[in-house]
């Protein structure tokens, strides 16, 4: 499945993310995202988390190689999940510059919409950078209203 031209747009605004993944028992693993790069030709992405804080979303990602991420902007909630199958690559430079750059703007609109500095800092944590690379297999509206849980194309269809 490819991103189409809305959710580019979408991607451009400061989000939040949360990350799941299950392991071969089917024991759930979460997190929060840091960051993430679109691919070229739109049909994956490199999603950023801190392998120290969710050591659980590592082992996961590592013996199942699924992945669901959940993108909210906080502003307003639009939100979209994007599910599909990962693997964990290393980790680069450019790819710690996206987290500090996506913290940054999250921590900007959070704050601008009162959420106090030292709630938002345990959810951003930047320690121990890990990507999984996702290809796209499924996108889902999740903003709350009558299209919550709609494959994206059928919704905008």
């Amino acid at each position: 499945m490819r991103i189409d031209e809305r959710l580019v747009a979408f991607f451009h605004r400061p989000l939040m993310s949360i990350i799941a993944a299950t392991d071969a028992c089917g024991k759930p693993a979460a997190g929060r995202g840091i960051g993430f790069h679109l691919m070229e030709d739109r049909e994956g992405m490199d999603v950023i988390f801190s392998g120290w804080q969710w050591p659980g979303l590592v082992a996961a990602i590592a013996e199942r190689g699924k992945l669901a991420v959940t993108f909210v902007s906080p502003a307003d909630y639009v939100s979209f999940q994007i599910k599909g199958s990962a693997s964990l690559r290393p980790t680069e430079a450019r790819d710690v510059a996206e987290a500090d750059r996506f913290i940054a703007a999250a921590m900007t609109e959070l704050e601008g919409l009162g959420v106090p500095r030292g709630v938002i800092m345990p959810w951003l944590c930047p320690q121990e950078p890990r990507v999984a690379r996702l290809r796209i297999s499924e996108i889902y509206v999740q903003t709350p209203g009558p299209l919550a849980g709609m494959l994206a194309g059928a919704a905008a269809g």
